[in-house]
């Protein structure tokens, strides 16, 4: 009699082994989900690219309706644009003309920089700055490395039959050179000597240099300033270019003794004091503390005199500048409003012609996210190329103005910049209102659309 066999364990039995848990399982699912994280961005990056496409679709589609809005928006960031870059081309303007001023000179006159109205009356009763007071500074500063004292006035400059209105005359001594920031291009400057014996010596600038002597030698030749003084040029100075909306090279300068004698006495002066780098501030209490007692001034008694320094005009520039600045962002406002207002109506006529469509992608699978971004994507789109036509007239139209006018202009690539990424901004905020109108569509209501 055989024996039964003994039963093979089914996969349910006690006797089967328990599965072993493969030790790759965990890594698997990691990489499953790094891939899961990275077909979601292909996903969202294939949905922006075909909203890009179908946008720029949409565009050509209706052109006119397109090009006009565009137009709207290139005109605002044209002004916009303008303004800013006439702003730039100003403060850059003004930082070049200001230093030829002298970075570390202090200028001690009766008046005071930037001072007008009430103000303007107190200052008018101070005794002017003479050469009493440049006395006392030479004798008793010990700071300033050159002290130079300035009169001037305007006049006629003549030589045979060729003359030339409005030349800036200066008397002065050796030490313009230093504290004006000027260079010698040809011959000598004037010196204490020619101050000292009144000689008829004088340099000339570089205007007239050229109305002169453009073909010949000015060194040497006798020239006629103002109604009666001659006077003969020992130098010639390196152009220098405009500063404040004048030329600086329509110069004539003579010693100071000459000048005085020339176009009267009494006339004011201005002292330039050149401080040592780092120590201006001290340079100006010093100076203050000299003229103090040259004028015996009490204790109790203000100045009546006044020390100018760069910053006070720059104080002035800079509350001029933040007018400009603030009529720059009205202008800017106002013009967003209005091209925002235009973006935001074609993509509202979009939405409504397109209600159709939207109804379909929605009842086939498309998710809310998709028609939003296809929207927006056609908003930014508007206000990008808008911008980008904007930005461009504006930069030419700042170049045409800074060569063909007075008004400095400069191109700065912050604005541009600045232009573009502010008119994808203006296309995203105004386009977001039609984006989630079209994206929030009941499937049914828009498939029903006629």
């Amino acid at each position: 009699m055989s024996t039964p066999a003994a039963p093979s364990p089914t996969p349910n039995s006690p006797e089967t082994p328990p599965p072993q848990v493969s030790s790759g399982k965990v890594p698997l699912r990691g990489k499953a989900k790094k891939l899961s994280l990275w077909a979601r961005f292909r996903r969202v990056f294939a949905e922006i690219a075909d909203a890009v496409i179908q946008a720029v679709q949409s565009l050509i589609a209706h052109r006119l309706r397109a090009a006009l809005t565009i137009s709207g928006v290139s005109v605002g960031i044209m002004a916009v644009i303008i303004i800013f870059m006439v702003e730039s081309g100003m403060e850059a303007s003004f930082a070049r003309q200001l230093n030829s001023l002298g970075p570390n000179t202090l200028y001690v006159h009766k008046w005071a920089w930037g001072v007008g109205g009430r103000d303007w009356w107190k200052l008018r009763n101070r005794p002017a700055v003479g050469q009493m007071d440049y006395r006392a500074l030479l004798a008793n500063a010990k700071l300033p490395i050159a002290i130079s004292p300035v009169a001037n006035t305007e006049a006629v400059v003549s030589r045979a039959e060729k003359e030339v209105k409005n030349i800036d005359i200066r008397g002065t001594t050796e030490a313009f050179l230093e504290a004006g920031g000027w260079q010698l291009k040809r011959g000598r400057f004037i010196s204490d000597l020619d101050h000292e014996i009144g000689s008829d010596a004088c340099v000339i600038g570089a205007d007239l240099e050229d109305a002169f002597f453009k073909s010949g030698d000015a060194l040497g030749q006798r020239i006629k300033v103002g109604p009666t003084t001659r006077c003969t040029v020992v130098g010639t100075l390196v152009r220098k270019g405009n500063a404040f909306g004048r030329s600086q090279d329509g110069l004539v300068v003579m010693p100071l003794s000459s000048f005085l004698r020339s176009f009267g006495p009494k006339r004011g002066l201005t002292i330039a004091v050149v401080a040592e780098a780092g120590k201006v501030m001290e340079t100006e209490d010093e100076v203050i503390a000299v003229l103090r007692a040259a004028r015996r001034l009490g204790p109790d008694q203000e100045d009546n005199f006044s020390v100018n320094r760069q910053d006070k005009i720059l104080q002035g520039f800079n509350q001029t500048m933040m007018t400009v600045n603030l009529v720059g962002i009205l202008v800017g406002v106002i013009t967003a409003a209005v091209a925002g207002i235009g973006i935001m109506n074609i993509l509202l006529v979009s939405v409504k012609e397109r209600t159709r469509e939207i109804g379909i992608r929605r009842a086939l699978g498309a998710r809310r996210g998709s028609i939003l971004i296809q929207f927006l994507c056609e908003a930014v789109i508007v206000a990008l190329v808008g911008g980008a036509v904007g930005v461009g007239l504006g930069a030419g139209a700042a170049a045409l103005l800074d060569l063909l006018s007075p008004v400095p202009a400069s191109i700065d690539p912050r604005v541009v910049t600045g232009g573009v990424l502010g008119s994808c901004i203006l296309g995203a905020i105004f386009g977001l209102w039609p984006a989630l109108s079209a994206a929030f569509l009941h499937p049914i209501e828009a498939l029903r659309h006629e």
